[in-house]
């Protein structure tokens, strides 16, 4: 009965949570004013920190977007890089007098979200468009995410993922299972109110409420502390279904396993933090999204790893349950398996190196995420679907 009522526990809330929000994400209109001729004062905010490898081609990225570039200004914050990326930004503005630069350099490296804080300051846009140096937008992203934004009750919209890898391994794949299941979850939470957690890669922030809020300093990250913070104020924070940027993930277990890990962490120092929305019951997020993406992201990787020891006890006892080892023959079946287990057993590791604090957390570049790919040429053409 153990065995059963865990399995229960650990498939059955997240499956049908990711069944009900993929019917929404297809068969639900948006619930938003969209204004296709929105066309506010944007300050594009990147923070760099050592970036001499991508910054020309991110900016040559914002720049080729489909924006008036009258209506545009780049705000680049740099944390004492030690290579040519000041210098390579500098000699890219001199070279586009067509578009309002500012350049700030810090003299110490004091971490990504002062860094944004600092660069906000000098922000004179209406919205805040929050990127970073490693990504590239699609011409027509940032047009499609501002016209969610145009909506009184929107406070921010975040884009899609586009995976890109310089090579094609089991840990790409993996990957690219997670982020088809991350966009129908996204997407089905936006269009019933708003999700909680989405992308700093591609992210819209209205500039009087960052007045209100400014960037989270306590957790280092930029994108969940502020969806978060957005719906304490009563907006909604929307995942946009057509406005996507390409990021390169990592090949290797070791280099996704790290990249995951702090991730997860920021995730989890979050919902901590913010723990006492959970207990408001003023919207469908308050209700719904952010009980049950707590659940999926704290509670369900130790239910899944509980699972696996009572399973492996029960084979023991039991031989003939190993019989149902037949559904790994069913190709997506198994990828399903194999993603969750990954993201589960990743999930325990944040939360094991939350409890004991062994790890501080740092950001490190991962050089394999910055090795140029076949998608990377496409994406300034508009040619990526």
């Amino acid at each position: 009965m153990l065995w059963v009522t865990i399995l229960g526990l650990n498939t059955v809330p997240f499956g049908l949570y990711i069944a009900y929000m993929a019917r929404v994400s297809l068969k639900r209109p948006w619930n938003v004013q969209i204004d296709t001729h929105y066309e506010p004062q944007i300050s594009v905010l990147i923070p760099t920190f050592n970036e001499e490898a991508t910054i020309r081609k991110k900016l040559d990225n914002v720049v080729q977007t489909d924006y008036p570039k009258a209506s545009m200004e780049i705000i680049i914050v740099d944390s004492a890089s030690t290579d040519s990326t000041v210098d390579q930004m500098r000699e890219w503005s001199r070279d586009h007098a067509e578009i309002k630069v500012i350049v700030v350099q810090e003299p110490i490296r004091r971490g990504m979200v002062k860094a944004l804080n600092e660069g906000l300051r000098r922000a004179s846009g209406d919205i805040v468009v929050k990127t970073d140096a490693d990504c590239l937008w699609l011409q027509d992203s940032v047009k499609n995410a501002l016209k969610y934004i145009a909506d009184p009750s929107v406070g921010s919209v975040a884009g899609l993922h586009i995976i890109s890898a310089a090579r094609e391994t089991s840990s790409v794949a993996i990957e690219r299972t997670y982020r088809d299941f991350y966009r129908s979850l996204r997407i089905g939470e936006s269009k019933l109110y708003g999700t909680v957690l989405y992308e700093g890669e591609l992210m819209l922030v209205k500039r009087k409420l960052l007045d209100l809020l400014l960037f989270d300093e306590e957790i280092g990250a930029d994108d969940v502390p502020t969806a978060l913070r957005i719906a304490d104020l009563g907006y909604r924070a929307i995942t946009a279904d057509d406005a996507y940027f390409v990021e390169q993930t990592p090949y290797t277990w070791k280099a996704k396993f790290s990249q995951k890990v702090r991730r997860g962490r920021h995730v989890l120092q979050s919902l901590w933090k913010y723990r006492y929305l959970n207990f408001r019951k003023d919207t469908p997020l308050h209700r719904i999204i952010l009980p049950f993406e707590t659940y999926i992201y704290v509670i369900n990787p130790i239910i899944t790893v509980l699972a696996i020891v009572l399973s492996g006890m029960m084979i023991i006892r039991y031989p003939w349950i190993s019989l149902a080892a037949v559904l790994l023959l069913i190709g997506s079946f198994r990828g399903l398996l194999a993603t969750h287990l990954v993201n589960s057993f990743i999930m325990v590791a944040v939360i094991i190196s939350e409890a004991t604090r062994r790890e501080k957390l740092t950001w490190e570049k991962i050089s394999e995420i910055r090795q140029k790919t076949p998608l990377d040429s496409r994406v300034s053409t508009g040619a990526v679907e």
